[in-house]
């Protein structure tokens, strides 16, 4: 861990050399902010900075992907993210699944810690609480936008730890736009995405239809899975409009199980759909947006679990300019999650299998004001109003310094929350109806920093302090979830992007956090580096992934080996809208683990 002198120091030379550089052009300086943000989903134009930094992962990038995984992809270019994994493709669910998502050390596996966002609308299993990785295909999808640090007061429960938001695929302009990618290798690896969008006056529409599959690198890992999403959205008028984003998955897996003690016959079958309806007004009192979402699912194990869960709500908003230099936004949520498993065989007498369903809602504000032309003050309330534990309230606070044209400065705090889930609570054996709700209070300065034209640099320093985290201890041989003591994560990040030419990029990620005994599944230390480069008809990226100080449990007990990886991807458009993509991943051939006892795969290609 960097001490906090050699932070400041390394702040210190940033704004140096931006002092001694040539000034810009006037027109190609702004506030240095991010172009489009996690909320950009729901408090559209109103926060650029909520509480921690915010990275977006373009289409360039998602094109990159070796597999359709969403949350692959996000690992490999977002700091102090990390996603576990055990096998080619697939994460699973249940006992021993991939699929961890950990933002700072906050998450979890199953996740429950890190919110999952399809178009501003919370997408999870509303029995377990957790996202759903198998379901969240990079097919269909414009971005993907990450928010690093808890955003409760916008999002309610599990943003404790951060956000991961899915934007749909829109086109934005007349005509139409059709393509497909076929791929295939070893493994008996395949996979065909199409899509089909377009913009006809005021209509745009955008439809694809996914399918992978892939015997696996070791006996009894097979997976297959098909995704299809579909946007609508209609211009009713000048300054209404309308839009419908749907989407479905069904997946089938294998889990291996450990090396050591192999399985067979451990499948999985999971079908997810979910879909929102969003109205929105912009007029003379400021813009308008109501939403009413769901997401629905139906799980079978092989082990007798048949489950089927639902998340249902609304989501409201208004935004306002009361005067210069302010945006103030009034909002409301309501959300019903839960579902059942009556129709599992066998059943156990230990296990609830009854219908539950838990209630939330929360009325909240943001306001923000530019003042003395280079200072953005911010802030925000949610009165979380939960059924079981009554109110919760949610503050944070931000502001945000320009000191140069090209350089901002970022200072705030932030609470983040998360209410036991259905499954923790009434379910399986290590269930808890006393549970209390984890609380986090997260601390943070940034700096953003443009040296030159096409060099950015990002750095951030955080400490979370919390308490009541859930975790599994046993009394006399049995599990049983309690909420632990208080905890303290420090960390840091450094980004760096620099368009080289242009036909070239490199972005390059490094976080190194401290996470005292959570130290389950979430690296200390992260390093990724990206160089793609385009030329005519073809894209060639090469990509690196290290990894230090991971865990296989908490208390740092089970420390994993240390990794590196270098994937390489070759993408080359014989004719207009079609790609024939070849992969190398692991082109090292090392020999890792994630989680303990599942060897990941060697050298593979597609």
């Amino acid at each position: 861990m960097v001490s906090p002198r050699s932070m400041i120091l390394l702040v210190v030379l940033l704004l140096f050399a931006r002092m001694i550089k040539a000034e810009l052009p006037a027109d190609s300086v702004k506030y240095r902010f991010k172009p489009i943000t996690v909320t950009a989903g729901k408090v559209n134009g109103v926060q650029r900075e909520i509480a921690a930094g915010v990275s977006i992962i373009n289409e360039k990038q998602l094109q990159s992907a070796y597999n359709s995984s969403a949350l692959d992809i996000v690992k490999d270019f977002v700091p102090s993210v990390f996603i576990t994994e055990r096998a080619l493709m697939g994460y699973g669910v249940a006992s021993g699944a991939a699929g961890g998502i950990t933002i700072r050390g906050i998450g979890g596996s199953p996740v429950t810690g890190v919110l999952m966002l399809r178009d501003g609308r919370p997408d999870m299993m509303g029995i377990m609480g957790h996202s759903l990785p198998d379901a969240y295909s990079t097919n269909g999808l414009e971005r993907i936008e990450v928010l690093r640090g808890p955003a409760s007061f916008l999002y309610g429960t599990n943003a404790m730890g951060g956000v991961i938001n899915l934007v749909s695929k829109k086109v934005h302009e007349p005509g139409f736009d059709t393509g497909i990618t076929l791929g295939a290798g070893n493994y008996n690896s395949q996979q065909v995405n199409g899509h089909h969008g377009g913009k006809v006056g005021d209509l745009d529409y955008f439809l694809t239809a996914g399918y992978q599959k892939t015997d696996g690198h070791r006996e009894n890992s097979d997976y297959k899975g098909s995704s299809f999403s579909a946007h609508l959205g209609y211009d009713l008028s000048p300054s209404t409009f309308v839009e419908l984003n749907a989407n479905y998955s069904d997946t089938y897996l294998l889990d291996p199980g450990i090396a050591s003690a192999a399985k067979a016959d451990q499948w999985y079958d999971i079908h997810r759909s979910g879909a929102d309806l969003t109205l929105g007004h912009t007029g003379r009192a400021g813009e308008s947006v109501a939403k009413i979402h769901g997401n629905f699912g139906r799980h079978e194990i092989f082990d007798g679990w048949r489950s089927n869960d639902h998340t249902a709500g609304i989501m409201f908003y208004h935004n306002a300019k009361f005067w210069h230099g302010n945006i103030t936004t009034i909002g409301f949520d309501y959300k019903s999650y839960g579902g059942d498993a009556e129709d599992s065989v066998p059943q156990s007498p230990a296990i609830n299998y009854s219908e539950q369903n838990i209630q939330e809602y929360a009325p909240y504000f943001h306001f923000q004001q530019l003042m003395l032309r280079k200072l953005i003050f911010s802030t925000g309330l949610r009165m979380e109003q939960h059924e079981l534990y009554g109110s919760e309230v949610l503050p944070k606070v931000g502001l945000i310094y320009n000191a140069f044209k090209t350089t901002s400065l970022r200072i705030s705090a932030a609470k983040g929350f998360r209410s036991p889930s259905i499954r923790e609570l009434y379910i399986f054996p290590p269930r808890n109806e006393q549970l209390m709700p984890e609380r986090m209070w997260s601390y943070e300065i940034g700096l953003l920093q443009q040296i030159t034209n096409g060099v950015e640099a990002e750095i951030a320093v955080f400490q979370l302090e919390g308490e009541n985290m859930i975790r599994t201890v046993f009394a006399k041989g049995k599990p049983q979830f309690v909420n632990s003591g208080v905890f303290t994560h420090t960390g840091y990040e450094v980004l760096l992007r620099w368009f080289l030419l242009s036909r070239a990029d490199l972005d390059v990620a490094w976080s190194d956090l401290n996470l005292g005994d959570q130290t389950l599944g979430a690296p200390e230390k992260k390093l990724t580096a990206s160089l793609g480069y385009e030329w005519a008809r073809v894209n060639v990226r090469a990509h690196i992934l290290h990894i230090a100080n991971l865990f296989a449990a908490d208390a740092r007990l089970q420390r994993m080996p240390d990794y590196t990886l270098v994937n390489l991807s070759v993408a080359f458009s014989p004719w207009n809208k079609s790609v024939v993509k070849f992969w190398l991943k692991n082109a090292l051939d090392k020999n890792y683990e994630i989680i303990k006892g599942y060897p990941m795969p060697g050298r593979t290609f597609m």
